[in-house]
């Protein structure tokens, strides 16, 4: 028999699931354009331009058992949790990022023959996640408005349809769910997985309402929600979702031992007992938000809508102006935004919502292209081929 010379061969339904490509890196951006890292703004990937809270950092540094495995069932985080959320612990389940819980998730309920419907445009990663399941993906398109078309979700609704997905607020879109629509998808009898990666951005009323606070009440809801975006710590991975009791030992079962690691664990409890310090940075960031729609708006080639997240979403609706040539204007002055590759979403940009300084800065750009159609009727940056990024 050769050895050597033949490679071992990849699951052919492997080969074929399309890599999901996460926001761009400083590091990486700075590498690919020159421009320095500590000229950058980084607006691309819905993080916190604010650090943890201050108790984050105090914390860490101080602890020293960093050589001991963390609790697996998270026992005094949960009960934390549970005072935060209105939920017992025997719902709570946690992961490394609420994206990998989703992937754990699709594995227990979903293999070949199966299909999971969302309504697009929405997180890319749910079709990722559904491909590498071996199921089919439905896509019911939104409203013009963005809001779920509801007879046109519940008429794609297939036998083998196992699982329904939604966004609240929606990434990219920014709106939420209504309470109607949900309680009419729960009354299909599927699987209703609400995504609420961003739902501490959309106000007290809407947290206040979460359906996360109904999961006890549902066989088949479940709510997803992570410290990234609100806390600010995206970079050490901590998600968790509210589930049915019923289907949280087949979760944990796929997840590998200590999933979560302990540096996750202290950061969010500090997190939930410096709560008065995180609302009034989400009441920034709200009021920022409110800023950049509005400075977005002002633009006559743009269409900016309405947002309940930490980001805006706008269209570039005049026909001079290509999206490579917006895209060259704003990575030549170090501005990092998100771009999209899916046709619904070809003419549209993402802005997460940065500091004060981070919007002048943009405005200011913005601006410049404002004149710059308005004297010539072409922005003054030449285009270059830019590839486009989900």
């Amino acid at each position: 028999m050769e050895r050597g010379n033949r490679r071992p061969s990849i699951r052919p339904d492997i080969a074929r699931v399309e890599e999901y490509v996460p926001g761009e890196s400083l590091d990486a951006f700075s590498a690919r354009t020159g421009v320095p890292v500590e000229r950058l703004i980084k607006l691309n990937s819905n993080e916190s331009p604010y650090p943890p809270s201050p108790r984050v950092a105090a914390a860490l540094g101080v602890f020293t058992a960093y050589n001991l495995y963390p609790d697996p069932d998270g026992h005094t985080l949960s009960d934390d949790l549970a005072r935060y959320t209105g939920v017992a612990p025997c719902h709570l389940v946690f992961s490394n990022g609420s994206n990998e819980l989703i992937a754990q998730l699709w594995r227990v309920f979903l293999g070949p023959g199966d299909s999971v419907l969302t309504c697009s445009p929405t997180f890319s990663l749910y079709t990722t996640a559904t491909t590498l399941a071996g199921a089919e993906l439905i896509a019911v398109p939104r409203r013009d408005d963005y809001e779920i078309d509801l007879p046109a979700v519940l008429g794609a609704l297939r036998d083998d349809t196992r699982v329904i997905v939604l966004c609240s607020p929606n990434n990219p879109t920014g709106n939420l769910l209504a309470r109607a629509d949900l309680d009419a998808l729960l009354a299909t009898g599927r699987l209703v997985v609400v995504d609420e990666a961003y739902i501490e951005f959309a106000g007290d009323d809407a947290l206040a309402h979460s359906p996360i606070q109904h999961v006890p009440d549902h066989d088949n809801l479940v709510v997803l929600r992570t410290f990234s975006k609100w806390a600010g710590l995206a970079g050490l991975r901590l998600g968790y979702g509210a589930f049915p009791t019923w289907i949280v030992p087949h979760v944990r079962k796929l997840q590998l031992p200590f999933e979560v690691n302990l540096a996750a664990h202290i950061a969010a409890r500090e997190t939930l007992a410096d709560l008065p310090y995180l609302r009034r940075r989400i009441a920034e960031l709200v009021a920022e938000r409110d800023h950049l729609a509005a400075i977005l708006a002002e633009q006559p080639y743009l269409r900016v809508f309405p947002s309940r997240g930490n980001f805006v979403l706008a269209e570039i609706t005049d026909p001079r102006l290509s999206v490579a040539a917006f895209r060259v204007r704003m990575e030549s002055t170090g501005i990092i935004l998100r771009y999209f590759r899916t046709p619904d979403l070809a003419r549209h940009v993402r802005l997460t919502v940065g500091t004060a300084a981070d919007t002048d800065a943009l405005a200011r750009v913005l601006a410049g292209l404002r004149d710059d159609l308005n004297v010539s009727g072409v922005p003054a940056t030449a285009e270059r081929a830019v590839e486009p990024v989900h």
